[in-house]
């Protein structure tokens, strides 16, 4: 059986061995498969996976065929380190990376969403563009090998019938310990070269972009239960990452619900959507003309009313002999289209990309 790793806490991961997989039927709502998992299996350490589309339909183009939601329900485990799990089993591979989407039509989406802000249609959107490699490797093998290039707190591999999921995201989405709800939303970026307080921190456009993700994801919070208000614990904190550098916040609140119930009303995430929510998904199915599907949603483990998931950002989707990788960032009202491109290939990291 192939192995399932997933971020644990500090520098351990989840390794297991002895699992199965359960997937939301099409026809269900992922809520309701969520609570059956819940009901029949809550003592399990599970790790679950959630698409941006979440119950939402589309019309976009899928690049890998996948179930909406899994389950992985864990049999036996151990919590290993990274170098325990890769030990001597690291292959030197590269791919050559071609976004699917070209500068021009980029550019030209950057444009549209200018112009729609103009209009007052909405504030802020996450745009987002795959990129696409001929891939001959394992699905681990690619884990094995990219896991080392990218400084990111929450990795995992996930091994599906038909394809493997790589995801190495810096990006708490939420995590619950002893009913105190957390998430990490990110928003700024600049290479790590460029001096911190003069690209990022003093940026106006880069400080309007995460304060309007706070107080949207502020709402979401408050939104689960009207009696307990959310607090900001932390604002425009730097997260250094090898090549890249972000600003992040904190924001808590306290909650007892389901699982399922916290997904159905926060995701997807404020941070890759955009604000208002429901208007910038519109906008987004509109513009972005392939699915997201695991990328930009949720992933991590779950036992009990504990789980700590991810944002499903730096991820690979190895699916037969192709290998997709995503990359996106935010456009506000004074978003440059060049350099929104120039973003989207920063955020491609040490891959090897044809521009």
């Amino acid at each position: 059986m192939t192995p399932l790793i997933c971020f644990y806490e500090k520098d351990l991961f989840i390794f297991s061995l002895d699992y199965e997989v359960h997937h939301c039927p099409a026809q269900m709502r992922v809520a309701d498969f969520l609570n059956t998992i819940e009901k029949e299996f809550f003592n399990a350490m599970k790790v679950i996976q959630c698409n941006f589309e979440f119950d939402s339909m589309s019309a976009q183009k899928a690049l890998y065929n996948g179930s909406k939601a899994s389950v992985f329900v864990i049999q036996n485990y151990a919590l290993k380190t990274l170098a325990e799990i890769t030990a001597g089993d690291v292959k030197n591979i590269s791919h050559q990376f071609k976004p699917l989407v070209s500068r021009e039509q980029f550019t030209e989406q950057v444009k549209i969403i200018k112009g729609q802000i103009a209009e007052g249609r909405i504030y802020q959107v996450n745009l987002t563009a795959p990129l696409a490699a001929a891939c001959n490797e394992s699905g681990l093998d690619i884990f094995n090998y990219y896991q080392a290039k990218f400084n990111s707190e929450y990795k995992a591999f996930l091994p599906y019938e038909n394809y493997s999921l790589i995801s190495l995201s810096p990006e708490l989405f939420l995590q619950r310990v002893k009913n105190q709800l957390i998430t990490r939303p990110i928003k700024g970026s600049s290479s790590a070269e460029k001096d911190f307080s003069t690209s990022l921190y003093k940026n106006e456009k880069e400080e309007a972009e995460l304060s309007m993700i706070v107080d949207l994801l502020r709402n979401d919070l408050n939104n689960l239960d009207e009696n307990q208000a959310s607090v900001v614990t932390k604002h425009r904190e730097k997260m250094q990452l090898g090549y890249i550098q972000h600003t992040y916040s904190e924001i808590q609140v306290s909650n007892d619900q389901p699982l399922a119930s916290i997904l159905q009303k926060t995701m997807p995430g404020g941070s890759i959507s955009g604000c208002p929510k429901i208007e910038s998904l519109k906008v987004i199915n509109e513009l972005e003309p392939y699915r997201r599907q695991a990328y930009t949603g949720t992933l991590g483990w779950w036992q009990k009313n504990d789980f700590t998931l991810n944002l499903t950002i730096r991820t690979f989707i190895k699916s037969h002999d192709l290998l997709v990788y995503h990359a996106g960032c935010g456009i506000v009202y004074d978003s440059d289209p060049e350099s929104e491109w120039d973003e989207f290939l920063l955020k491609t990291g040490s891959l090897h990309v044809t521009k």
